[in-house]
């Protein structure tokens, strides 16, 4: 799945366990995917500096991997929980 919100971008594989919560804890809406989920969950903490971003990979369950491209501050973020390979195309 790929989705950009206000100059971030991400690129993300898998399935998240607990996306029902996060989207509650992040005042999502019912329909928002896991990419919108993952966004939300980097925006959040690094509006809140010197909350570290890397709080994203302690709030998510599940078997992923993502990229993530901060604009402005030009900013990429990769995570991966997984056993499988990251795969992009052919």
């Amino acid at each position: 799945m790929f989705c950009f919100v206000d100059d971030i971008f991400c690129l993300f594989q898998g399935h998240t366990e607990d996306v029902a919560l996060l989207k509650q804890q992040y005042g999502l809406n019912k329909t928002a995917d896991e990419v919108i989920v993952v966004i939300e969950a980097y925006r959040t903490p690094r509006d809140r500096s010197p909350y570290p971003a890397d709080q994203v990979m302690r709030d998510i369950t599940g078997k992923f991997a993502f990229v993530l491209l901060d604009g402005p501050p030009k900013t990429t973020f990769l995570a991966t929980v997984t056993k499988w390979p990251f795969l992009l195309g052919k």
